[in-house]
């Protein structure tokens, strides 16, 4: 059974991530797997129409049967996965999937899901800034994602923060909520590198928070054994 505070802050999340972003949560549950259930489909579905740009216009409607194995054969060297289909041929996928070995498609989908991110940052920095106290020093801006947004994401608080003082900033989980239903959540380099993805949506909340309260920022993390994961954060400089 869900932790009934899972099942409320994950309605409050959903709500705020909704489109024209009003509070359409009110009293309403939602199940606390929602979200995991969320980013698994977002990256998914990012990832497949991303494939879908790059290789769409060449497929059955311009050719023979042998443009289409041309066609298949492209889309494998470039590391693009094989598609799965519906009963109606539609491209189907779901669930945790492997990462293509493609760097310049996961950049592009790596710009999109930062972005994603960084809009609902910006939301969620509106909505749940404390209303008793204006944060304007960095440092307690940072222990507001790692207490007030971690918690309301993931039902638990960051396990260390550490800071050099200078503008930079290391974060770690180390049971990060999004990879402990992972198959192969014991480790290695491989499933490090599959978990990549479900870490870029994080990367852009945390950047999104920061900006809305005037924190300009490059996020990045890393993961080097699941799952622990490592969000490093580095403030730009105006100057």
């Amino acid at each position: 059974m869900n932790n009934p505070q899972t099942v409320t802050t994950t309605a409050n999340l959903l709500a705020a991530l909704s489109l024209d972003g009003k509070d359409s949560a009110g009293d309403r549950q939602v199940n606390g797997s929602a979200l995991e259930l969320l980013i698994s489909e977002l990256v998914n579905t990012l990832t497949l129409t991303t494939q879908e740009t790059k290789w769409g216009s060449e497929q059955v409607t311009q050719g023979s049967e042998s443009k289409e194995e041309e066609v298949a054969e492209d889309r494998a060297l470039a590391g693009a996965p094989k598609r799965s289909t519906d009963a109606r041929g539609s491209p189907m996928i779901s669930g945790w999937q492997e990462v293509p070995d493609n760097s310049e498609l996961m950049e592009q989908v790596y710009v999109k899901l930062e972005l994603i991110g960084f809009r609902i940052g910006r939301r969620l920095a509106e909505r749940f800034a404390p209303p008793n106290r204006r944060l304007t020093d960095t440092l307690d801006i940072v222990k507001f994602v790692c207490k007030d947004i971690w918690m309301m994401m993931f039902n638990r608080q960051i396990d260390n923060l550490k800071t050099n003082h200078r503008g930079i900033y290391v974060l770690q989980d180390n049971k990060f909520k999004w990879f402990l239903r992972m198959s192969g959540n014991n480790g290695g380099a491989a499933a490090a590198r599959r978990a990549q993805p479900y870490i870029w949506l994080p990367c852009g909340i945390i950047r999104g928070v920061l900006d809305s309260f005037g924190v300009s920022t490059v996020v990045i993390a890393e993961t080097l054994g699941l799952p622990q994961c490592t969000f490093q954060i580095k403030v730009v400089s105006d100057a």
